[in-house]
């Protein structure tokens, strides 16, 4: 495996639950805001990057679109694992007020907006947010939908830092 890989997702991992650390004890609602939110895909999206940047730097100045998208996407797996089992083990067990938070939150974001959805989907909207946990199973899943999202990110990264070296292709 990847030690750059390795190294980049646990730093991306790390640097996103320092910062989610540092707004919570700031203030807990701010942990829930969109900007602080999609704020820590910053980590991620460097840290893919470096691990591709550096694993071109060991193959010579090259590396090719599968090599440098397995490297950036064990990243977002490293850094996304980190933060979905901080996820768990908050919302679970060291502050379960947050599972609370986050779905008044979520209501009043909803009630801003009555007529952005419609009155069918605000009311199918409203019960979802209502029965929201964070048990093991729902945590496992969201991983696997953000797989997705980070497929594609890393795809991007990829194609970006992607050098063939086509001189030394007979």
């Amino acid at each position: 495996m990847n030690t750059h890989s390795i190294r980049f997702g646990l730093l991306a991992g790390i640097g996103t639950i320092a910062i989610l650390l540092s707004v919570y004890f700031i203030d807990k609602k701010l942990m829930f805001s969109p900007g602080i939110v999609w704020s820590t895909i910053f980590f991620y999206i460097i840290g893919m990057t470096m691990a591709a940047t550096e694993q071109r730097k060991d193959q010579g100045g090259f590396i090719s679109f599968k090599e440098a998208l397995r490297a950036s996407f064990i990243v977002w797996l490293i850094a996304n694992a980190i933060y979905h089992l901080f996820n768990y083990l908050q919302f679970n067990f060291f502050d379960p007020e947050l599972l609370i938070i986050q779905k008044e939150q979520s209501l009043e974001m909803l009630e801003q907006n009555p007529n952005l959805l419609g009155e069918e989907y605000m009311e199918a909207m409203v019960a979802n947010i209502e029965q929201t946990t964070y048990n093991l199973g729902e945590t496992i899943y969201a991983y696997i939908l953000s797989l997705i999202a980070g497929f594609i990110i890393a795809a991007i990264i990829a194609r970006a830092v992607r050098r063939d070296n086509f001189a030394a292709i007979p």
